[in-house]
């Protein structure tokens, strides 16, 4: 957020690491409203806000188990999360702005392991209350300008 001075991506943008090192370009994006602010759901999030955390699938987990290694906070890059900044300072998660087929596009500026996962809190708006698939592709290097 502080490299590019803003709490919103856009196409051209560089996504950097917590020591300030490239890691991504964004070259498209079919959205424009991703989330820079949340961390990544956990079973005391669920907890928290819904009562239910013990056993409910969560990005922190999910993230840890295809990584191999457990970190205890992982701060995400929120893809299609559409989060409004309210004037009184409250932020809220709104219904998502993406649909079907909608995409991004990053080139990596670094070597990286990347842990994705899909959203699963369908008790939020954050994905209409409807986990749903993601595709991910993995191009050689130099697919893409």
């Amino acid at each position: 957020m502080d490299c590019n001075q803003s709490l919103k991506l856009k196409a051209g943008d560089t996504i950097f690491t917590n020591l300030y090192n490239p890691m991504f370009k964004l070259i498209l994006d079919d959205v424009g409203e991703h989330d820079l602010l949340h961390p990544c759901c956990r079973p005391e999030m669920f907890d928290f806000f819904y009562q239910n955390g013990a056993g409910h699938p969560n990005c922190l987990e999910n993230i840890n188990k295809s990584l191999g290694k457990q970190y205890p906070i992982i701060q995400p890059v929120n893809l299609f999360i559409h989060t409004k900044i309210n004037p009184d300072g409250s932020i809220s998660v709104e219904q998502p702005l993406s649909k079907p087929g909608d995409k991004v596009v990053l080139r990596a500026e670094m070597d990286v392991r990347l842990g994705v996962a899909a959203c699963s809190v369908s008790e939020s708006k954050c994905n209409g209350g409807k986990c749903s698939p993601i595709r991910i592709i993995v191009e050689e290097k130099n697919t893409f300008s």
